[in-house]
Protein backbone atom coordinates (compact mmCIF):
# COMPACT_ATOMS: atom_id res chain seq x y z
CA UNK A 1 0.00 0.00 0.00
CA UNK A 2 0.81 3.29 -0.94
CA UNK A 3 1.61 5.74 1.88
CA UNK A 4 -1.60 7.48 1.23
CA UNK A 5 -3.50 4.73 1.16
CA UNK A 6 -2.78 3.38 4.47
CA UNK A 7 -3.51 6.94 6.03
CA UNK A 8 -6.69 7.06 4.49
CA UNK A 9 -7.87 3.41 5.72
CA UNK A 10 -6.21 4.13 9.41
CA UNK A 11 -8.92 7.31 9.42
CA UNK A 12 -11.43 5.24 7.68
CA UNK A 13 -11.47 2.18 10.25
CA UNK A 14 -13.06 4.03 13.59
CA UNK A 15 -15.28 5.91 11.04
CA UNK A 16 -17.10 2.79 9.97
CA UNK A 17 -16.74 1.50 13.41
CA UNK A 18 -19.29 4.53 14.65
CA UNK A 19 -22.88 3.37 14.01
CA UNK A 20 -24.50 6.43 11.98
CA UNK A 21 -26.93 4.35 10.22
CA UNK A 22 -30.16 6.84 9.69
CA UNK A 23 -32.76 5.40 10.64
CA UNK A 24 -32.74 5.11 13.51
CA UNK A 25 -31.41 8.47 14.01
CA UNK A 26 -29.37 7.89 17.12
CA UNK A 27 -26.36 10.18 16.81
CA UNK A 28 -25.76 13.24 19.46
CA UNK A 29 -22.74 15.07 20.46
CA UNK A 30 -21.54 12.12 22.43
CA UNK A 31 -21.52 9.85 19.62
CA UNK A 32 -17.97 7.70 18.72
CA UNK A 33 -18.36 9.22 15.22
CA UNK A 34 -17.37 12.50 17.23
CA UNK A 35 -14.55 11.06 19.03
CA UNK A 36 -13.52 9.76 15.69
CA UNK A 37 -13.43 12.99 14.15
CA UNK A 38 -11.36 14.75 16.63
CA UNK A 39 -9.04 12.20 16.84
CA UNK A 40 -8.01 12.33 13.15
CA UNK A 41 -8.30 16.63 12.80
CA UNK A 42 -6.57 17.34 16.36
CA UNK A 43 -5.38 20.67 14.76
CA UNK A 44 -8.69 21.86 13.67
CA UNK A 45 -11.53 24.26 15.31
CA UNK A 46 -14.92 21.88 15.44
CA UNK A 47 -18.15 23.23 16.29
CA UNK A 48 -20.71 21.26 16.79
CA UNK A 49 -24.60 22.22 16.09
CA UNK A 50 -27.31 19.36 17.44
CA UNK A 51 -30.35 19.81 15.51
CA UNK A 52 -31.76 16.73 17.74
CA UNK A 53 -33.63 13.48 16.29
CA UNK A 54 -29.47 12.57 15.27
CA UNK A 55 -29.10 16.17 12.97
CA UNK A 56 -25.44 17.29 13.71
CA UNK A 57 -23.60 20.18 11.49
CA UNK A 58 -19.91 19.44 12.67
CA UNK A 59 -17.62 22.73 11.09
CA UNK A 60 -14.03 21.34 11.23
CA UNK A 61 -11.50 24.40 10.54
CA UNK A 62 -8.19 25.21 10.01
CA UNK A 63 -7.44 28.65 9.28
CA UNK A 64 -9.09 29.98 6.44
CA UNK A 65 -9.79 28.95 3.41
CA UNK A 66 -12.33 29.92 0.39
CA UNK A 67 -13.20 25.97 -0.58
CA UNK A 68 -16.00 24.08 1.74
CA UNK A 69 -15.83 20.56 1.77
CA UNK A 70 -18.99 18.81 2.48
CA UNK A 71 -19.39 15.44 3.74
CA UNK A 72 -22.43 13.40 4.43
CA UNK A 73 -21.79 10.59 7.91
CA UNK A 74 -24.86 8.83 8.12
CA UNK A 75 -25.45 6.01 6.60
CA UNK A 76 -28.46 4.18 5.58
CA UNK A 77 -29.99 0.77 7.54
CA UNK A 78 -27.59 -2.42 7.34
CA UNK A 79 -29.02 -4.57 4.09
CA UNK A 80 -29.49 -7.94 4.31
CA UNK A 81 -27.22 -10.28 3.08
CA UNK A 82 -23.93 -8.82 3.96
CA UNK A 83 -21.35 -11.09 4.14
CA UNK A 84 -19.16 -8.98 6.00
CA UNK A 85 -19.06 -7.10 9.71
CA UNK A 86 -20.97 -3.93 8.16
CA UNK A 87 -18.95 -2.03 10.60
CA UNK A 88 -15.58 -3.43 10.67
CA UNK A 89 -13.23 -2.01 8.09
CA UNK A 90 -12.58 -5.07 5.73
CA UNK A 91 -9.51 -5.37 3.75
CA UNK A 92 -9.03 -6.95 0.57
CA UNK A 93 -6.73 -7.43 -2.43
CA UNK A 94 -8.17 -4.11 -4.14
CA UNK A 95 -11.02 -3.03 -2.10
CA UNK A 96 -12.22 -2.18 1.05
CA UNK A 97 -16.05 -3.20 2.34
CA UNK A 98 -17.91 -1.65 5.16
CA UNK A 99 -21.49 0.25 5.57
CA UNK A 100 -20.55 3.99 4.46
CA UNK A 101 -17.40 3.42 2.37
CA UNK A 102 -18.71 4.33 -0.61
CA UNK A 103 -21.27 6.94 0.48
CA UNK A 104 -19.52 8.71 2.20
CA UNK A 105 -17.14 7.94 4.67
CA UNK A 106 -14.45 7.00 2.06
CA UNK A 107 -14.15 10.68 1.20
CA UNK A 108 -14.25 11.71 5.00
CA UNK A 109 -10.95 9.43 5.20
CA UNK A 110 -9.52 10.56 2.07
CA UNK A 111 -9.92 14.07 3.82
CA UNK A 112 -8.60 13.38 6.93
CA UNK A 113 -5.67 11.77 5.70
CA UNK A 114 -4.88 15.04 3.03
CA UNK A 115 -5.27 17.20 6.31
CA UNK A 116 -2.90 15.72 8.59
CA UNK A 117 0.12 15.09 5.61
CA UNK A 118 -0.28 18.99 4.49
CA UNK A 119 -0.86 22.12 6.74
CA UNK A 120 -3.33 24.05 4.17
CA UNK A 121 -6.24 25.87 5.24
CA UNK A 122 -8.87 23.31 5.62
CA UNK A 123 -12.69 23.60 5.91
CA UNK A 124 -14.74 20.55 5.86
CA UNK A 125 -18.66 20.54 6.99
CA UNK A 126 -20.00 17.07 7.88
CA UNK A 127 -23.49 16.17 8.31
CA UNK A 128 -25.53 13.39 10.19
CA UNK A 129 -28.94 13.66 8.12
CA UNK A 130 -28.63 13.52 4.63
CA UNK A 131 -29.54 10.00 4.08
CA UNK A 132 -32.84 10.82 6.46
CA UNK A 133 -34.83 12.43 3.51
CA UNK A 134 -35.37 16.31 4.45
CA UNK A 135 -31.56 18.02 5.14
CA UNK A 136 -32.44 20.00 7.59
CA UNK A 137 -28.32 20.36 8.52
CA UNK A 138 -27.39 21.70 4.68
CA UNK A 139 -30.42 23.83 4.39
CA UNK A 140 -29.89 25.23 8.16
CA UNK A 141 -26.15 26.35 7.77
CA UNK A 142 -27.09 27.71 4.37
CA UNK A 143 -29.09 29.84 6.67
CA UNK A 144 -26.34 31.96 7.34
CA UNK A 145 -24.22 34.13 4.74
CA UNK A 146 -21.07 31.43 4.09
CA UNK A 147 -17.80 32.47 2.85
CA UNK A 148 -16.65 30.33 0.04
CA UNK A 149 -16.13 30.63 -3.53
CA UNK A 150 -17.03 26.32 -4.15
CA UNK A 151 -18.73 23.90 -2.08
CA UNK A 152 -17.07 20.44 -3.36
CA UNK A 153 -19.80 17.88 -2.26
CA UNK A 154 -18.47 14.28 -1.83
CA UNK A 155 -20.67 11.75 -3.31
CA UNK A 156 -20.46 9.01 -5.03
CA UNK A 157 -18.73 10.04 -8.26
CA UNK A 158 -16.58 7.69 -9.68
CA UNK A 159 -13.80 10.49 -9.02
CA UNK A 160 -15.28 12.44 -12.24
CA UNK A 161 -16.37 15.77 -11.07
CA UNK A 162 -20.15 16.25 -11.58
CA UNK A 163 -22.24 19.52 -12.54
CA UNK A 164 -25.77 18.04 -13.19
CA UNK A 165 -27.80 16.16 -12.03
CA UNK A 166 -31.56 15.33 -11.50
CA UNK A 167 -34.23 16.89 -8.48
CA UNK A 168 -35.61 14.81 -5.62
CA UNK A 169 -39.41 15.01 -4.96
CA UNK A 170 -41.14 12.18 -2.33
CA UNK A 171 -44.42 12.29 -1.14
CA UNK A 172 -46.92 10.27 0.87
CA UNK A 173 -49.88 8.89 -0.74
CA UNK A 174 -53.15 8.04 1.53
CA UNK A 175 -56.35 5.91 0.00
CA UNK A 176 -59.33 5.07 2.29
CA UNK A 177 -61.59 1.62 2.35
CA UNK A 178 -64.19 0.20 4.29
CA UNK A 179 -63.39 -1.93 6.57
CA UNK A 180 -65.30 -5.47 5.91
CA UNK A 181 -65.23 -9.38 5.70
CA UNK A 182 -63.81 -10.09 2.48
CA UNK A 183 -67.14 -11.68 0.98
CA UNK A 184 -68.98 -8.75 0.75
CA UNK A 185 -66.93 -7.34 -2.21
CA UNK A 186 -69.11 -4.25 -3.12
CA UNK A 187 -66.94 -2.73 -0.40
CA UNK A 188 -63.95 -0.07 -1.63
CA UNK A 189 -60.49 -1.49 -0.51
CA UNK A 190 -57.89 0.95 0.08
CA UNK A 191 -55.25 -2.01 -0.95
CA UNK A 192 -56.77 -1.93 -4.28
CA UNK A 193 -57.36 1.74 -4.92
CA UNK A 194 -53.44 1.99 -4.21
CA UNK A 195 -53.13 -0.86 -6.60
CA UNK A 196 -55.01 0.87 -9.18
CA UNK A 197 -52.71 3.67 -8.92
CA UNK A 198 -49.25 2.53 -8.78
CA UNK A 199 -50.39 1.06 -12.01
CA UNK A 200 -51.41 3.48 -13.85
CA UNK A 201 -48.46 5.48 -12.21
CA UNK A 202 -46.41 3.70 -13.56
CA UNK A 203 -47.58 3.80 -17.13
CA UNK A 204 -48.11 7.21 -17.29
CA UNK A 205 -45.47 9.00 -19.95
CA UNK A 206 -43.47 10.34 -17.06
CA UNK A 207 -42.83 7.33 -15.22
CA UNK A 208 -39.55 6.28 -16.38
CA UNK A 209 -37.78 9.39 -17.48
CA UNK A 210 -38.46 10.64 -14.65
CA UNK A 211 -37.92 7.56 -12.43
CA UNK A 212 -40.87 7.07 -10.48
CA UNK A 213 -40.50 4.90 -7.48
CA UNK A 214 -43.10 3.16 -4.96
CA UNK A 215 -40.63 2.43 -2.23
CA UNK A 216 -43.16 1.11 0.74
CA UNK A 217 -46.67 -0.14 0.49
CA UNK A 218 -48.30 -0.70 3.87
CA UNK A 219 -52.01 -0.86 4.78
CA UNK A 220 -54.79 -3.90 5.73
CA UNK A 221 -54.86 -6.09 8.49
CA UNK A 222 -55.41 -9.86 7.24
CA UNK A 223 -56.48 -11.97 3.58
CA UNK A 224 -60.03 -12.10 4.97
CA UNK A 225 -60.56 -8.39 5.78
CA UNK A 226 -61.25 -5.20 3.14
CA UNK A 227 -58.48 -3.06 3.67
CA UNK A 228 -59.51 0.46 5.16
CA UNK A 229 -56.69 2.47 4.67
CA UNK A 230 -52.94 2.23 2.89
CA UNK A 231 -49.70 4.06 2.78
CA UNK A 232 -47.44 4.65 0.01
CA UNK A 233 -43.98 5.98 -0.38
CA UNK A 234 -43.21 6.95 -3.42
CA UNK A 235 -40.74 9.76 -5.47
CA UNK A 236 -39.47 10.92 -8.57
CA UNK A 237 -36.63 12.66 -10.11
CA UNK A 238 -37.22 15.00 -12.63
CA UNK A 239 -34.29 17.01 -15.39
CA UNK A 240 -33.31 20.00 -14.11
CA UNK A 241 -35.76 22.33 -15.37
CA UNK A 242 -38.45 20.60 -14.87
CA UNK A 243 -41.61 21.68 -12.93
CA UNK A 244 -42.10 18.60 -10.34
CA UNK A 245 -45.25 20.73 -9.59
CA UNK A 246 -46.65 19.40 -13.15
CA UNK A 247 -46.11 15.63 -11.83
CA UNK A 248 -47.98 15.81 -9.14
CA UNK A 249 -50.95 17.50 -10.61
CA UNK A 250 -50.81 14.71 -12.79
CA UNK A 251 -50.28 12.24 -9.69
CA UNK A 252 -53.44 13.63 -8.26
CA UNK A 253 -55.58 13.49 -11.35
CA UNK A 254 -55.19 9.58 -11.18
CA UNK A 255 -55.35 9.09 -7.24
CA UNK A 256 -58.95 8.04 -7.13
CA UNK A 257 -59.64 8.51 -3.72
CA UNK A 258 -56.11 9.23 -2.54
CA UNK A 259 -54.51 11.87 -0.72
CA UNK A 260 -51.26 12.69 -2.13
CA UNK A 261 -48.86 15.16 0.10
CA UNK A 262 -45.74 16.37 -0.89
CA UNK A 263 -42.64 15.06 1.92
CA UNK A 264 -39.52 16.41 0.34
CA UNK A 265 -38.48 18.31 -2.51
CA UNK A 266 -34.94 18.78 -3.54
CA UNK A 267 -34.26 20.94 -6.04
CA UNK A 268 -32.06 19.41 -9.75
CA UNK A 269 -28.60 20.28 -10.37
CA UNK A 270 -28.51 23.38 -11.82
CA UNK A 271 -32.46 25.00 -10.46
CA UNK A 272 -34.12 27.31 -13.06
CA UNK A 273 -35.21 29.44 -9.73
CA UNK A 274 -34.02 32.65 -10.37
CA UNK A 275 -30.95 32.00 -12.19
CA UNK A 276 -28.78 31.67 -9.10
CA UNK A 277 -28.04 28.49 -9.33
CA UNK A 278 -27.01 28.89 -13.01
CA UNK A 279 -24.90 31.45 -12.55
CA UNK A 280 -23.67 29.33 -9.91
CA UNK A 281 -22.92 26.37 -12.11
CA UNK A 282 -21.10 28.33 -14.48
CA UNK A 283 -18.57 29.52 -11.88
CA UNK A 284 -18.28 26.12 -11.08
CA UNK A 285 -17.50 24.89 -14.51
CA UNK A 286 -14.97 27.64 -15.21
CA UNK A 287 -13.21 26.66 -11.72
CA UNK A 288 -13.14 22.83 -12.20
CA UNK A 289 -11.52 23.80 -15.74
CA UNK A 290 -9.14 25.79 -13.98
CA UNK A 291 -8.38 22.98 -11.35
CA UNK A 292 -7.99 20.65 -14.44
CA UNK A 293 -10.91 18.41 -12.80
CA UNK A 294 -11.93 15.72 -14.68
CA UNK A 295 -15.54 15.79 -15.86
CA UNK A 296 -18.08 13.64 -15.82
CA UNK A 297 -22.03 13.37 -17.57
CA UNK A 298 -24.54 14.40 -15.46
CA UNK A 299 -26.41 11.68 -12.99
CA UNK A 300 -29.62 10.70 -12.39
CA UNK A 301 -29.50 10.46 -8.29
CA UNK A 302 -29.87 13.42 -6.09
CA UNK A 303 -27.15 15.61 -4.03
CA UNK A 304 -27.41 18.12 -1.43
CA UNK A 305 -25.02 20.26 -4.32
CA UNK A 306 -28.04 21.37 -5.64
CA UNK A 307 -28.83 23.01 -2.17
CA UNK A 308 -25.17 25.04 -1.88
CA UNK A 309 -25.89 26.13 -5.85
CA UNK A 310 -29.40 27.21 -5.11
CA UNK A 311 -27.68 29.60 -2.46
CA UNK A 312 -25.44 31.37 -5.26
CA UNK A 313 -22.40 29.24 -4.15
CA UNK A 314 -20.60 27.05 -7.02
CA UNK A 315 -21.06 23.72 -6.19
CA UNK A 316 -19.58 20.28 -7.53
CA UNK A 317 -20.08 16.58 -6.96
CA UNK A 318 -16.96 14.70 -6.34
CA UNK A 319 -16.26 11.62 -4.22
CA UNK A 320 -14.82 8.17 -4.41
CA UNK A 321 -17.00 4.94 -5.88
CA UNK A 322 -19.90 4.14 -7.69
CA UNK A 323 -23.61 4.57 -7.00
CA UNK A 324 -23.83 0.90 -7.84
CA UNK A 325 -22.22 0.19 -4.70
CA UNK A 326 -24.01 2.59 -2.36
CA UNK A 327 -26.98 1.21 -0.21
CA UNK A 328 -26.00 -2.23 -1.02
CA UNK A 329 -25.04 -5.27 0.86
CA UNK A 330 -21.25 -5.68 0.83
CA UNK A 331 -20.69 -2.13 0.44
CA UNK A 332 -17.26 -1.12 -1.07
CA UNK A 333 -14.59 1.25 -2.14
CA UNK A 334 -11.52 0.34 -4.56
CA UNK A 335 -8.17 1.73 -3.38
CA UNK A 336 -7.64 3.16 -6.31
CA UNK A 337 -10.89 5.13 -6.32
CA UNK A 338 -9.86 6.18 -3.05
CA UNK A 339 -5.93 7.68 -4.22
CA UNK A 340 -7.71 9.01 -7.16
CA UNK A 341 -9.81 11.06 -5.01
CA UNK A 342 -7.06 11.90 -2.77
CA UNK A 343 -4.40 13.23 -5.76
CA UNK A 344 -7.83 15.42 -6.85
CA UNK A 345 -8.24 16.79 -3.28
CA UNK A 346 -4.72 17.54 -2.58
CA UNK A 347 -5.31 19.59 -6.03
CA UNK A 348 -7.73 21.46 -5.18
CA UNK A 349 -6.31 22.04 -1.65
CA UNK A 350 -2.98 23.53 -2.69
CA UNK A 351 -4.31 25.56 -5.95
Amino acid sequence: MTASLDSILNHLRPLIAADTQNPPRGIDPSHPLLSAIRASLPDFQIDVRDLGEGRLIIDARRGETPILFNVHMDTVPIAKGWSHDPHDLTLADDRAYGLGTCDTKGAAGVLFALAEACDHPFRILLTTDEEAGKSDCIRTFLQDPVAADVAVVAEPTDALARLQHRGLASAQALFKGESAHASEAARPSAVHRAAQFISEALASPFARDNRLNFGRIEGGVKANMVAAETELLFGFRARPGTDHTIYFEQLRNIAEGGAIQERFIGPALPSDEGGVSADAQARALAWCRAHDLPMGEPVDFWTEASLFSAAGIPSLVLGAGSITQAHNADEFVTYDQLTTLYDLYERIVAA
